[in-house]
């Protein structure tokens, strides 16, 4: 199993891998998944608006941590926010996740960020997620509510 960053060339497989993670998302698969939105998206994190990990084995990538820098709306402090962890069911049992969290905490102590805030909202393996965060010393709070307005 290797870790790196991802590069321009990448797009186009994180573009498909959003889309495999978008349809097994049980919160997320009934939105639209706009192919060029996530393009978007994934060339300003790899060209610097944030960062894009990546685990390969066998060189095929197998997983990947979407992150970037922000802050709380009362103060100056920077904070890392991940966008998506996801790792392809048959490899939920390696070390594909705790590989991409612990590079996720590198960069982000890297890039001066004085928090790390992540969650899970998906639906997927929310408590093995939520496990695998806290062994890395995150504290839970809160809870996320969802509420779709049909017209």
């Amino acid at each position: 199993m290797r870790l790196r960053v991802a590069t321009l060339p990448d797009v186009p497989s994180l573009v498909a891998l959003g889309e495999e993670f978008i349809k097994e998302a049980p919160n997320y698969k009934n939105r639209p998944y706009l192919a060029e939105n996530a393009a978007k998206h994934f060339t300003n994190l790899v060209k610097g608006g944030g960062v894009v990990f990546l685990v390969e084995y066998k060189n095929q990538i197998i997983g990947g941590f979407v992150g970037r820098i922000g802050g709380d709306w009362f103060n100056n402090i920077k904070i890392a926010f991940d966008d998506v962890l996801y790792v392809k069911p048959e490899f939920r049992t390696s070390r594909a996740a705790y590989i991409l969290i612990k590079a996720f905490i590198s960069w982000a102590r890297l890039m001066g960020a004085s928090r790390i805030q992540c969650g899970t909202t998906t639906g997927v393996e929310s408590d093995s997620c939520i496990r695998l965060y806290k062994h890395f010393g995150f504290t839970e709070y809160g809870t996320v509510l969802d509420l779709e307005l049909k017209a």
